[in-house]
């Protein structure tokens, strides 16, 4: 057990804790809803497509909508510093990550066992200095790990750094989100020079984050890495973002 789910579990036990999914007390995640989500996320996986959607964006994998108890846990998670979700919501993803790779026309030439490349999208330093870590890119780890116990290897790379000037996305709309991010990103050269070492041959590339909205930063993130070669597959997430159009209907 790493040192923040001993922190978070010395937390629970001194101050009790919730379950952040149902709020019964308990830890952090009762164990009848993590038996819950296992059960659920492989049939709720599907491919996402944002509405409107940015052209160009590849296919893009989730495991459920961004409501009820799933926009819990993720919060729980990334804003609140509940570590001990970092593996069942990694589990999560990697559930997408499964269903965009079965999905996806497998790289001509590829050599049987290559691994799967997962690839976090940036969270801006003011954020990680503020939460104490990354938490996208612990929730990316953690995937690459349930895909190996799995039987599909896999590895976490961050080749992805965010460029200055790049405002939280929060309450932005639409087009906000999609200019605030134009040129967002830029690969990393160390990094994917030390997976090109590494690494001669992937299966594909996976971007991967939490939550999908709009789809725009999803697709500055697959800009970046198509510019310098890198072979993206599409995306994947742990939760779809239901938005509201005219009329008071919802789509994702």
């Amino acid at each position: 057990m790493d040192p923040t789910s001993l922190l978070d579990g010395a937390r629970d036990l001194l101050l009790g804790g919730r379950c952040a999914a149902c709020e019964r007390p308990g830890g952090v995640l009762c164990g009848s809803c993590r038996d819950r989500l296992m059960v659920e996320a492989p049939l709720a996986r599907r491919a996402t497509r944002p509405q409107p959607c940015p052209p160009g964006l590849l296919p893009v994998w989730s495991c459920g909508g961004y409501t009820g108890s799933l926009r819990a846990l993720l919060l729980a998670h990334k804003e609140h510093g509940r570590h001990q979700l970092t593996r069942p919501l990694g589990a999560l993803l990697a559930e997408s990550v499964t269903g965009l790779v079965g999905s996806a026309t497998a790289p001509v030439g590829v050599p049987v066992g290559a691994p799967v490349v997962l690839v976090p999208v940036p969270s801006r330093p003011a954020a990680v200095r503020a939460r104490g870590r990354d938490a996208t890119r612990a929730l990316v780890r953690a995937a690459a790990r349930a895909l190996g116990e799995a039987g599909v290897p896999a590895t976490c790379a961050p080749l992805l750094a965010t460029r200055s000037g790049v405002a939280d996305q929060a309450g932005l709309d639409v087009d906000a989100r999609a200019a605030n991010l134009r040129g967002a990103f830029r690969v990393r050269a160390g990094p994917l020079g030390r997976l090109a070492s590494g690494v001669p041959a992937v299966a594909g590339v996976v971007v991967c984050d939490d939550v999908v909205t709009t789809g725009a930063t999803l697709l500055e993130a697959q800009r970046a890495l198509l510019a310098v070669g890198v072979p993206v597959l599409g995306s994947a997430t742990v939760a779809a973002t239901a938005r509201r159009v005219a009329g008071g209907g919802r789509r994702t």
